[in-house]
This record gives C-alpha cells, sequence and structure tokens, in this order.
C-alpha cells in the first residue's frame, strides 16, 4: 500500500455479561462471555486475511482479549493504546438503561435523541470523539501506508468515526450501532493526496459494521 493512504480496520470487542444484559459498561473492566470470546476467535481469521501490520487495543480486558486472539491469528502482538478506551460513564456504570429511564429521565431523553451532555462524574459525547479521532490521526501520523488494526468499543468507535469523517455529536447517531466483533474499514489518504484529490477531509468510510455470517 502507497504511504499516500492508510488502512483502518476498527473492530468492537466481543460480547460481555453486561452487553447481554444492557448494562453501562464504561470504564469498568468487564470480560468477554463464553460467546464473545466465540465471536473473536471467529472473527480473527477474518482480519488476519486482510493482512494488518499493527494491532492496538484499549486496555480495558474485554478489548485486550479480543485483540490477542486477532494477534495470534496475525503473528502480530497487541499494543494498548489509553485513548482507545470507552467513555467514561461514571456513577451510570454497571447500570441498566431500564434503570437510568427512571433515575435520568431528561438526561436519557437527551441521550436517545443525540443531544450531548456529562455523564454523572463521567465525559462527554464530545469528549470522547476528539480523544478517538486525535488518536487515530496519531496513529494515521506513525503508521502512513500502513494497514492498522484498532480493537475498541461501540460508543468510542462511533461517535470517532462521525468526528473524522466531519460530523457532530448529534450526527453520530446516524450511523447506527456497531455490533460486537464487527469490523468497519475507514481509510486515511495523506494530506498531499487529500488536497490532490480536493477532499473536505481526508478520510473515507469504505464498510461499516461487518460481521461474521451466523454470528
Amino acid at each position: 500500500m502507497s504511504d499516500a493512504l492508510t488502512r483502518f480496520i476498527l473492530v468492537r470487542h466481543g460480547r460481555t455479561e453486561y452487553n447481554a444484559q444492557n448494562r453501562l459498561q464504561g470504564r469498568m473492566d468487564i470480560p468477554l462471555a463464553e460467546r464473545g470470546v466465540r465471536q473473536a476467535e471467529a472473527v480473527a481469521p477474518v482480519i488476519a486475511g486482510m493482512d494488518p501490520d499493527v494491532i492496538v487495543c484499549s486496555p480495558l480486558t474485554r478489548a485486550r482479549q479480543t485483540a490477542r486472539r486477532i494477534g495470534r491469528a496475525c503473528g502480530i502482538d497487541p499494543v494498548p493504546d489509553d485513548r482507545l478506551m470507552e467513555i467514561d460513564v461514571g456513577r451510570w456504570g454497571g447500570l441498566r438503561v431500564a434503570d437510568l429511564r427512571r433515575e435520568a429521565p431528561n438526561l436519557v431523553a437527551a441521550r436517545e435523541v443525540g443531544k450531548d451532555f456529562r455523564r454523572p462524574g463521567g465525559e462527554t459525547g464530545s469528549e470522547v470523539m476528539d480523544r478517538i479521532a486525535g488518536a487515530m490521526e496519531g496513529l494515521a501520523a506513525h503508521h502512513p501506508g500502513q494497514t492498522v488494526v484498532v480493537v475498541s468499543h461501540g460508543f468510542a468507535l462511533r461517535t470517532g468515526i462521525c468526528r473524522l469523517l466531519g460530523g457532530d455529536y448529534s450526527a453520530s447517531r446516524g450511523l447506527g450501532g456497531l455490533s460486537n466483533c464487527s469490523w468497519t474499514l475507514l481509510d486515511r489518504f495523506s494530506n498531499e493526496e487529500s488536497r490532490a484529490r480536493g477532499l473536505a477531509t481526508p478520510w473515507r468510510l469504505r464498510a461499516y459494521n461487518c460481521q461474521v455470517a451466523g454470528d
């Protein structure tokens, strides 16, 4: 691949028990459930078939467990990066969405229509978008012309992608959610190539929320 193009393969971690229970995880260090392990093992050879050069991941256990399985299939050791962590939901960690509807109906209503706000004791959506977008730009600068696997989290990846494509937080819900162990392809043209092509943003979304058949 030419240095003019860096390809990203963005993978959401496998399923956890908190995913199954519709609980908010945020920075809580929840491991993969048995189904999540199977998902990671199933997606690993698919990612390996894309010939990645580098694997980076969130340091949270569910992401590291997913990345390790992908790494074994690729013959690459994943590198943890704190910038790739999930949104910090603060005091909401571990709560079910149904609990939040009772305890903070106004904030839940704002969340469901795409309005941004600070999670109690945690982050805003815009802060997460900027953090992930900054991490991706940094990785593109350090790995020009390579294929980079990023194993992270659903909210973080979805909002970060939206920011890189030029959207704000309210636009991020339009992308739709990312399934566990789905992969998304995002290309980053070099600044020179982007200018030559007259692009508004150097980032291009090639595929979104791809999944292994039968999961």
